[in-house]
């Protein structure tokens, strides 16, 4: 195997995923990236230049704060899109993709927790991006 084959093997694509909480199927499919994609990392390289500032301006007391914002972000930054298995209709409480929504539904103290969990369950492997 060569350099370039080997690129070709790591190059990862974005993936769809039902949200099922509790298995139960609703129809709210997520469109996930991975971690090594650019924007995920360019989160990440903002949460590191956050740590380092505050370390070296000595703000322990901003850790918690930067990283519960960076938690978020980065969940934000893995979901390309959504869609829904019978169309978006806001009135149904189906609305469609945005980042304010994403936020909102993060932010739900009903939902929140679950959604949350799925994207990192989601974004937790891999051998899920790649390639079949």
């Amino acid at each position: 195997m060569n350099i370039n084959a080997i690129k070709d093997a790591v190059q990862t694509i974005d993936r769809e995923v039902e949200f099922k909480p509790a298995g139960i199927s609703t129809g709210w499919f997520f469109t996930l990236r991975h971690e090594s994609s650019p924007e995920v990392q360019k989160v990440i390289r903002v949460f590191r230049a956050k740590i380092t500032d505050a370390t070296f301006k000595s703000k322990t007391l901003a850790y918690q704060n930067i990283i519960a914002q960076q938690e978020d972000d980065l969940r934000m930054a893995h979901v390309v899109t959504w869609c829904w298995e019978l169309g978006d209709d806001v009135e149904a409480g189906r609305p469609p993709y945005s980042e304010q929504e994403l936020k909102d539904a993060l932010r739900d103290e009903k939902l929140g927790y679950h959604l949350k969990k799925f994207i990192d369950e989601e974004v937790g492997t891999l051998h899920d991006f790649l390639p079949k």
